[in-house]
């Protein structure tokens, strides 16, 4: 894999060094954009065309144009990871609404930025946390409402996430999620919730992403005869559930042993756990719904 990898900045590869934005990028100014990520694991691309699906229903929806086509996106990923020598990496394909034309600009006069970003495919976090069960904090900050800031919304406004992982941090936790404004277990900054009691697996159906990952997930459990079932879930579901993982496509399952100071009573990571962690990655393994790197 080359030292200094290629991007792709608006048609053109270049190294991190030369790969530049203006200052005065929507993107940058007003965190104007949308963007999705997606795995690559043994030299195929996973989902890429269900994260294709999202990407495009959030431009749609926040009425951005992608200068390319649907296949010339795909092309341009796989473009992007190929020269790197990459087998196993996590890609980033953002899409903002360009330089701004003034300073109060019309949002529906601009010329976009199209960024894609290759790295080695990274987990949420060590090896030893993902065996022996990560430390979970609900923070006192809400998820946005669908009538505020859809969830469904793929884009790069991160602050309300940022400051929930820097009070979950710093209170010694290693990640975070949070509650809708009805006070029902919404989602993290980079992942879905879970929990399993007696043998049946629950996940939150609102206020949140619906993720991909997530849908993986629920497709897995169904097709092994474990009951899987989306509804409203309390914070008093999480403390006294016999299992708790997040999932993302940064790793799969991670298994969570402590929600907010109350460790969970069984063996981390459980059964269930166990069960779909493997699952999930013998699906990836297999090449099913990947998308080939190198011919």
């Amino acid at each position: 894999m080359p030292n200094d990898p290629l991007l792709y900045v608006n048609g053109d590869f270049k190294p991190p060094s030369q790969a530049t934005i203006s200052i005065l990028d929507q993107g940058f100014l007003l965190d104007d954009g949308v963007f999705d990520i997606v795995s690559a694991w043994k030299g195929n691309i996973f989902k890429l065309d269900e994260h294709l699906d999202r990407f495009f229903q959030s431009l749609r929806a926040a009425r951005l144009a992608n200068p390319m086509m649907r296949e010339q996106g795909s092309e341009a990923i796989i473009e992007t990871v190929r020269p790197n020598g990459m087998h196993d990496a996590s890609i980033l394909f953002i899409l903002t609404r360009g330089i701004a034309k003034q300073v109060v600009t019309d949002p529906r006069d601009y010329d976009p930025t199209v960024i894609i970003w290759a790295a080695p495919y990274v987990f949420l976090t060590d090896k030893q946390k993902r065996t022996t069960g990560i430390r979970l904090s609900i923070s006192h900050l809400r998820s946005f409402t669908a009538d505020t800031l859809d969830p469904r919304y793929k884009c790069p406004d991160r602050l309300h996430f940022q400051l929930a992982r820097i009070e979950a941090l710093e209170a010694g936790y290693d990640d975070v999620i949070w509650l809708s404004n009805d006070g029902y277990v919404s989602e993290g900054p980079a992942s879905n919730i879970f929990m399993v009691s007696k043998g049946t697996l629950y996940t939150p159906v609102r206020d949140v992403l619906h993720g991909i990952t997530r849908q993986i997930f629920l497709d897995l459990a169904r097709a092994t005869a474990i009951p899987a079932i989306e509804r409203d879930l309390t914070a008093f579901d999480l403390y006294s559930a016999d299992e708790v993982f997040t999932c993302s496509t940064a790793g799969g399952a991670l298994a969570v042993r402590e929600v907010s100071g109350r460790p969970l009573q069984s063996a981390t990571p459980g059964p269930v756990t166990q069960q779909l962690d493997s699952s999930y990655w013998r699906f990836c393994e297999s090449g099913a719904h990947g998308t080939r790197i190198y011919s």
